[in-house]
Formats: structure tokens, C-alpha cells, sequence
């Protein structure tokens, strides 16, 4: 190398033992068709540096080109206009639930509404209740656990709750006006409040174990499908903070088969029962049309949840517009016909064309917890 001779950017370059390589670089720019100065690289001090002369150098659009894409994260988060827009509808119908309440209570002794086991019709509307506060409770961009443990309580229960009060009451139904012999016994609403409490047993239990062996905790999830470009070579990496737990795909499969047998049992019962047409006494077809309600509705959750997985906001959206119908339309289905038979004082009961359901008389007494006199008066042959 001592004995090369080569030009470079600061001229001629020359290799020698004796030399001093420290020298003042011009660095120059063409701009607006000329040569233009625009710093000084300094190699005589230590260590070296670029000196810019002021305002010499200009770049296209007053931008500075980059060296590389600079990388922005922005966190995704639900639109406040839908989150207010499900919240006022899910407001309304924890409204309606109160409204319906206070009706269940001023005419729980109306012979209509009686019948129909007004204490049963209570427990459901607490089911609807915590299904609509469950809209309010949203788990993204949350730095809070409980947050995650609260929505899923409450939308299990809520669905336990609710389901479990259509289910117990089409089970009374289908015992009595299937099987002559329970004509002559009694199905108190302790003993359908009993199998309620067994379902919401269940689903607790899976709860309690689930949030001691694998609790929730908050993750970061990066959205490499919805990363996109905005100008001046800038990269925006969206990402969304949403509730984890470890085993948590486990858990809800195992709510998923309990809540779907039992969903499928009550679908098999209702159909059982559909031939059954004394309104006031069971609301078989009532019951029967929000059980299908409630499996459809299920079924097209259960499926977008597991496609939509990774779009946090789209899924809030989508599940709670479920909750929210399936759970309103149950309110309606089971409370309009007794809010019309009372507003027109009906208090006749009409006739069932079930096996089993010789006369009225004995199974609206097995309903309204009261026994036969006697024995033998309403013993189907």
C-alpha cells in the first residue's frame, strides 16, 4: 500500500510511512444544476466529525429521504362510537329487563302469570341481565386481569342462568305431559330452581379451577396482516392488548361441550313438546322457539369467534350484537303473551293434544304446585 498512488474524494491518495492521512473532506451537492457545498467532514480532529453548513443543503418537498422505513406501533382499539352505540342498546334492554321485572312481581298472582312460574321467569331475567352487562365490560386495551375475569363470569352465568330457566321449565313440561304416573305428583319450582342451581354449579366449578390452574393475563399481540404504509417511508405496525391465559383454549371447550349438550337436550325437549298448546300452563312453544333462538345464535358465535380470532374490534362488534338479539328476543318470545293476556284480562286455558295429558286439570296443578284431590279424578286411561 506504501507504494500506491490513487485518486479519491479529497484528490489524489498516497499511502506513505511519513504521510499524515488527517485531512479536511469536502463533501459538495448538486442542486439546482451546479455543485454545492454543504459540509466538511473533519478527519483533523479526534474524534471525527461532519461539520453541515447551515441551510446549504435541500431536499425535494422540504422531507428528508430516509435510510430506512421507520417503524410506528399504533395500539387498536374499539371505535368509541360502536362502544357507546352497544352499550346505549344493551342500557335499553337492562331497562326492559327491570320493566319486566316489576311486572313479574305486580302480577305474579294473575292466574296467567302464575302458571307460567313467575319465580322461574325471575331467575331468567337475572340470567338476561348479566348477558346485557356483559356488553359494557370490553377486554382490550386494558392493563387489568380482573377485567378479563369479570366478562367471562359474567357472560357464562348470564347464559347459564338464562338457559338454565328455559331448560328446567320444558323439563317440567316434558315430564308431566309424557309420563301418565307424574299427573298425580307435584314439580315444585324449588326443584327446577335446583337444576338451575346444578348448571350454575358446573360452569362455576369450571371457572373457579380455571382461574386457579391457568388466570388471565394481558398480552400483546402484534396484527402483521393489517400492517400498512403511510407517507415518508413510515411503517405502521398495529398491535392490540387482549386477556391470555396459558391453558384458556382448553377451559372454554370444556364450557363449549357442556353448554352445547345441554343446548342440544333442551332443543330435543322443546321438540318434544311441541304438540303441547296450553299457552298459559307451560309456554312450551315459547320456550321451544327461544331454545332454537338461543342455538343458532350460539353456533354463529361460537364460529366467528374462532374465525375472527385475531380482530379484536370486529369480534366485540359481532358477539355482542348476538348477545345482545339472542337476549332480547328470549325477554319478548317468553313476556309478550303474557303481558297481552293480562292487558286483555284473559284467564281461560286452552287444551294440549300431548300424549300422556288425558285432562288439564291434573297437570295444572302438578305446575302450580298443587296436588290432585283426588287420586283417581284425573288419572289418564
Amino acid at each position: 500500500m506504501t507504494q500506491s498512488s490513487i485518486v479519491g474524494t479529497s484528490g489524489r491518495i498516497s499511502f506513505r510511512e511519513s504521510a499524515d492521512p488527517n485531512k479536511i473532506v469536502r463533501i459538495e451537492r448538486v442542486q439546482g444544476g451546479k455543485r454545492v457545498l454543504i459540509a466538511y467532514y473533519r478527519q483533523d480532529k479526534r474524534p471525527s466529525y461532519f461539520e453541515w453548513v447551515d441551510g446549504a443543503l435541500e431536499w425535494k418537498d422540504n422531507q428528508i429521504p430516509r435510510d430506512s422505513t421507520s417503524k410506528k406501533y399504533e395500539e387498536v382499539i374499539i371505535p368509541w362510537p360502536m362502544y357507546i352505540s352497544m352499550c346505549a342498546i344493551a342500557g335499553i334492554g337492562m331497562c326492559v329487563t327491570a320493566g319486566l321485572l316489576a311486572f313479574n312481581i305486580v302480577y305474579r298472582n294473575n292466574k296467567f302469570v302464575k302458571l307460567s312460574s313467575p319465580n322461574i321467569n325471575n331467575v331468567l331475567l337475572l340470567g338476561c341481565f348479566l348477558c346485557y352487562t356483559t356488553v359494557f365490560i370490553k377486554t382490550t386495551g386494558t392493563d387489568n386481569t380482573s377485567v378479563c375475569e369479570a366478562r367471562t363470569w359474567c357472560f357464562c352465568l348470564g347464559f347459564t342462568i338464562t338457559f338454565g330457566s328455559l331448560f328446567s321449565k320444558t323439563w317440567r313440561v316434558y315430564r308431566i305431559f309424557t309420563n301418565k304416573k307424574l299427573l298425580r305428583m307435584t314439580i315444585k319450582d324449588r326443584q327446577l330452581l335446583a337444576i338451575n342451581a346444578i348448571l350454575v354449579g358446573v360452569v362455576s366449578s369450571v371457572l373457579i379451577i380455571w382461574g386457579i390452574l391457568s388466570p388471565h393475563s394481558i398480552v400483546t399481540e402484534f396484527l402483521k396482516k393489517e400492517i400498512y404504509q403511510i407517507g415518508n417511508d413510515e411503517e405502521v405496525h398495529p398491535y392490540v392488548r387482549v386477556c391470555f391465559s396459558e391453558n384458556g383454549a382448553y377451559y372454554n371447550w370444556v364450557i363449549y361441550i357442556i353448554e352445547g349438550t345441554l343446548l342440544s337436550f333442551g332443543a330435543f325437549l322443546a321438540w318434544e313438546t311441541r304438540r303441547v298448546k296450553i299457552e298459559a300452563l307451560n309456554d312450551s312453544q315459547q320456550i321451544g322457539l327461544c331454545l332454537y333462538n338461543v342455538v343458532v345464535l350460539s353456533a354463529v358465535g361460537l364460529t366467528l369467534s374462532l374465525v375472527l380470532n385475531d380482530q379484536a374490534v370486529l369480534l366485540y362488534g359481532i358477539t355482542s350484537g348476538c348477545l345482545i338479539i339472542g337476549t332480547f328476543v328470549t325477554q319478548m318470545v317468553v313476556f309478550i303473551p303474557k303481558i297481552h293476556a293480562v292487558h286483555n284480562k284473559i284467564q281461560t286455558i286452552g287444551h294440549s293434544s300431548a300424549p300422556g295429558a288425558s285432562t288439564v286439570t291434573g297437570a295444572t296443578r302438578a305446575i302450580n304446585n298443587q296436588a290432585p284431590k283426588s287420586s283417581t279424578t284425573n288419572t289418564p286411561k
